[in-house]
């Protein structure tokens, strides 16, 4: 059942349908319609012919001109007289025929009272078994009373055997046709489906892991796009495979280390330091920092994964950037305690902005703790927020660490990815999953605003995004009819 909606069935079915078609009109317009089609050429010749005659009647090589038609056109031309009774006839047709046998006087009659003074009919010529059409009409000013009348004849079948002979030929080139064609077809269903099928089957060993798609030269345009795009999205298909593992060894890593750090002080406290209050608080503290690099991955996991299902909605706010940007730094103050982490901060004052504060808090932090675990051998991180001066605010995170190449920079945004250089230089690198940028990336997307990072190896990495400011305009209200005047606020986001 699959063969018969295969392409290559299918192909070669529309194939014959139109080889079938194509016979069928043949057949058709060569041998059903051809007996109609010559009785309207005849009529037009014999049409032609009278009109000639009639033309030239005055003439004195009137003679000359029936027997030219008669000749050329193959007809039989009779001329007849009424007042003398002699008739002038040129047959031409080949055979024995003679209007003597129909009368001349039921035709002069007929003529006579049809409205025009022309008739038109059919009768049988027995001797050559054939029919012959009959046009007769008048010469002179009254067709009551005309000077002759004239009688043209021609055969309405073409020659006997000519339909049979026809038909015959028609069946003989018609059963080759279809063999050839059937062969034919099946050649072209091959040619156009084999691409199709080669790459089919090319598609069907991605899952082993082989991305690469067999093109031949002589493959369709088409086939080729086809393939090219095949081939594209199998590369892709390898990169997040490739992305899918370093993914899981990254988890698993990220996952393990603080598990065996949970469970080996554990049983220190259990073993140990149980009865020891400052050993136990010691073991404790570092057990609940564990936990919470635990919690941290796992909510950033789940962050971005409703993120980019598009499961989280936006609560967008009016709120002043400026003074949350103090709070979300605030958080780092532990790291310039232990790590000597300095966070300068650049903000313009009372910035205003919309967006959800839940998220783009988290998008700075993610921003910023980035710059903190690059950070150079200055252990310093700028964190600028400024008004651009074209209703924008723009926001930057600056460190002056490695920074990243510009072959690497375009997949900074992308899952799980982290640059394994920087990660072999940076102890602190080793606590990221690798997924903070693309929340950051799915965040800023959600709420329409630009991003970017610019970097360059040895100078550090600037990262950044920019959103409109919100500005509130106050307008003041002329008094009406003896009221007092009212403000009104009037707010838009430029």
């Amino acid at each position: 059942m699959n063969f018969f909606r295969s392409i290559k069935f299918r192909v070669w079915a529309l194939f014959e349908i139109v080889v079938i078609v194509l016979l069928a009109f043949t057949y058709i317009f060569l041998i059903a319609l051809f007996p109609h089609f010559y009785e309207w050429m005849k009529t037009y010749e014999i049409s032609e012919a009278l009109v000639d005659i009639r033309e030239n009647w005055e003439s004195e090589n009137i003679g000359s001109v029936i027997n030219e038609q008669a000749i050329r056109k193959k007809m039989y031309v009779e001329i007849y007289f009424p007042n003398t009774g002699y008739s002038y006839y040129a047959n031409k047709l080949g055979g024995s025929l003679s209007l003597n046998g129909l009368g001349k006087t039921p035709i002069t009659k007929e003529v006579r009272e049809s409205e025009r003074g022309l008739i038109k009919r059919r009768f049988r010529d027995e001797m050559e078994d054939n029919s012959v059409l009959l046009v007769g009409s008048y010469i002179g000013e009254d067709k009551n009373d005309p000077e002759a009348y004239i009688f043209i004849c021609n055969y309405l079948e073409p020659i006997g055997t000519t339909v049979q002979i026809f038909t015959r030929q028609f069946m003989f080139v018609g059963v080759v046709m279809m063999v050839f064609t059937v062969f034919l077809s099946m050649l072209f269903s091959y040619e156009i489906s084999a691409p199709i099928i080669r790459i089919n089957n090319s598609a069907k060993e991605l899952p082993q892991g082989k991305f690469n798609v067999k093109i031949a030269k002589r493959d369709y345009g088409e086939i080729k796009q086809l393939a090219g795009t095949l081939t594209s999205a199998s590369k892709e298909i390898a990169k997040s495979d490739d992305l899918r593992r370093e993914l899981m060894s990254n988890i698993s890593h990220d996952l393990r280390t603080p598990l065996t750090m949970i469970k080996a002080y554990a049983e220190m406290i259990r073993d140990i330091s149980g009865e020891n209050p400052e050993k136990r608080d010691r073991h404790l503290k570092v057990i609940i920092d564990e936990t919470d690099r635990l919690s941290s991955l796992v909510n950033d996991i789940l962050d971005l994964s409703k993120l980019q299902a598009g499961v989280t909605e936006m609560h967008p706010e009016t709120f002043n950037f400026s003074v949350r940007l103090s709070g979300v730094i605030s958080r780092f103050d532990i790291l310039k305690e232990n790590d000597g982490i300095i966070i300068n901060l650049e903000a313009d004052k009372d910035i205003i902005i919309t967006a959800d504060i839940t998220k783009l808090e988290q998008v700075v932090y993610n921003l910023i703790n980035n710059a903190v675990i690059y950070a150079g051998d200055d252990n310093t991180v700028i964190v600028r927020l400024f008004r651009k001066g074209d209703g924008n605010v723009r926001f930057e995170v600056i460190d002056h660490g490695e920074g990243i190449s510009a072959e690497n920079l375009p997949y900074i945004w992308d899952r799980y990815y982290k640059v394994s250089e920087r990660n072999k230089t940076h102890k602190r690198a080793k606590m990221g999953s690798g997924i903070g940028l693309s929340i950051v990336k799915s965040v800023l997307e959600g709420h329409n605003f630009p991003y970017g990072a610019d970097s360059r190896e040895g100078e550090g990495s600037t990262f950044w995004f920019e959103a409109p400011e919100y500005l509130e305009v106050k307008t003041e209200a002329k008094p009406v009819h003896g009221k007092r005047s009212v403000s009104e606020k009037k707010h838009e986001t430029k």
